[in-house]
């Protein structure tokens, strides 16, 4: 259970204690007022000698009509809502809010019961510095609906007594109380704003929060990426294309599919994305320098239920990292320990993790070109009797060598060594010279988008590896050991 819901059960516990105690001193005789204006009822603790305990306020809510809230965080104005029925502070007006935990102190200002009376404000050795009243840790005003007000102010934690408990004085009472305040009183901003990052984006023309969250389109700048990385969801149901099966594919600087699982984690992290707190409300130049996001080192640019919105964040350090969305002035406190891969990007943990990745149903022909061996070969494909319907077509393959038939299942196992390399390095420099291979990769027409050929290049950097080149970028290297065996497979071939 988090502090702020177990903030919000200690305050229904207190209030039917509250209730609970009424009721069983309901016909106690009440002692004669001091100079407050509200009378206290005072019983006797048993089993503890010495203490007093009783009533100290007893209003109903809705004899409020405001409440200023001061402490060493915060000065809050609270009112309730015309609207919404709910609490609410007018310094957070039009921000996202919990309510719920505004609502603490909206009860636990107007339903108050103390533990002990400890003394006097009259008493001539009092020293205000004792209780902490001379710089009290929070003061309540509250306004009532008939014009009457009354304030309180707590000081010091009481030593004997839990946590929560402080010296406590009430406008027009000298008596020095010992009371129990929920720790809402002594919040500021972070406490009180949602930790639900994206709550303006989830809300429906009605105010509903939307269940469903909806990810689209991903830009991805900063640190870690020379220029933008543009990702878009992959929603073809045609075998035929080259990115059939991934949930989203890279569009630039080159296109390629995304790996699955990095792209599921990159999703969840963005649909369910919640702060673990609120570092600072609208935060200075300074303040924006000091958390890391004068100049952020990763931008994230995205769609969220059809919404365009953009998330700045700082570079990760010790687990924390800080966020901000554009045109909001909430700065947010992010645990990498409770994200999957945000913390984390870089175009080597999202790109497929094969140097090639061809969906062979999607190929119509592939053409090499290396020192001493050139082949073309071609992909035909007809309609099977066995289709039913046009949305459902099996297609039948056959395939040629330099016009020369081949089985199909050599075709497989040829694109099987194609799609087989692994990835030796990311990023490489643009290599010079001439290329060493030209592999050139032709695509079926899918009904809605033509794919043109793909061109991709292989230059010798070592005896131990190639660099990639593809659509006119470098990508990676891949091992020597596994472009000497392509070769030869398209020898055999």
């Amino acid at each position: 259970m988090n502090r702020k819901k177990r903030n919000l059960l200690l305050l229904l516990l207190a209030t039917a204690a509250v209730g609970v105690l009424l009721w069983l001193i309901a016909g106690a005789e009440e002692p004669e007022s001091d100079e407050h204006d509200h009378e206290h009822t005072v019983t006797e603790t048993d089993g503890d000698a010495g203490r007093e305990s009783g009533v100290l306020l007893n209003y109903s809510a809705d004899e409020l009509k405001t409440l200023t809230i001061s402490n060493a965080r915060a000065k809050y104005t609270a009112y309730v809502n015309a609207k919404s029925g709910e609490v609410a502070f007018k310094e957070l007006e039009g921000y996202p809010v919990n309510a719920k935990f505004m609502e603490t102190v909206w009860f636990g200002s107007v339903q108050m019961i103390y533990q002990d009376i400890v003394g006097s404000t009259k008493d001539k050795d009092y020293d205000p510095k004792t209780y902490g009243f001379d710089k009290p840790s929070v003061t309540v005003k509250a306004v009532c609906r008939n014009g009457k007000s009354y304030t309180f102010r707590a000081g010091k934690k009481t030593p004997g007594y839990e946590n929560d408990v402080y010296y406590l004085t009430v406008s027009g009472d000298s008596r020095i109380y010992v009371c129990t305040l929920d720790s809402a009183f002594f919040m500021g901003d972070s406490y009180y704003l949602s930790d639900d990052i994206f709550s303006d984006f989830d809300t429906d023309s009605d105010g509903k929060q939307k269940k469903d969250i909806r990810i689209g389109a991903i830009t991805l700048t900063g640190a870690a990426f020379s220029g933008e990385f543009r990702m878009k969801p992959c929603t073809t149901a045609d075998m035929t294309s080259p990115f059939y099966g991934y949930a989203y594919q890279v569009t630039a600087p080159v296109h390629w599919p995304v790996r699955e699982s990095a792209a599921s984690m990159l999703v969840y992290d963005l649909q369910y994305l919640m702060a673990d707190d609120v570092a600072v409300l609208k935060p200075t130049r300074k303040q924006l320098a000091a958390y890391g996001l004068a100049k952020p080192y990763l931008t994230v640019s995205f769609t969220r239920n059809g919404k365009s919105c953009v998330m700045y964040c700082s570079r990760p350090k010790n687990e924390k990292m800080y966020a901000m969305l554009k045109d909001h002035d909430i700065l947010y406190e992010l645990n990498t320990n409770s994200l999957s891969v945000l913390h984390q990007l870089s175009p080597e943990n999202l790109y497929s993790i094969n140097a090639m990745s061809v969906t062979m149903e999607a190929l119509s022909g592939i053409s090499l070109t290396a020192p001493g061996q050139k082949c073309d070969i071609a992909v035909t494909r007809r309609e099977n009797e066995n289709s039913v319907a046009e949305s459902d077509v099996i297609y039948t393959y056959s395939v040629a060598k330099d016009g020369e038939e081949r089985k199909y299942s050599s075709f497989t196992k040829l694109i099987k060594q194609l799609n087989g390399s692994a990835i030796t390095r990311w990023n490489v420099k643009a290599p010079s010279g001439k290329p060493a291979i030209t592999l050139t990769l032709s695509f079926f027409d899918e009904p809605k988008e033509k794919h043109k050929p793909q061109r991709i290049l292989f230059y010798k950097v070592s005896d131990r590896e190639y660099a990639v080149v593809r659509e006119g970028l470098p990508v990676n290297t891949v091992p020597a050991a596994w472009v000497r065996t392509l070769l030869s497979d398209f020898e055999e071939f």
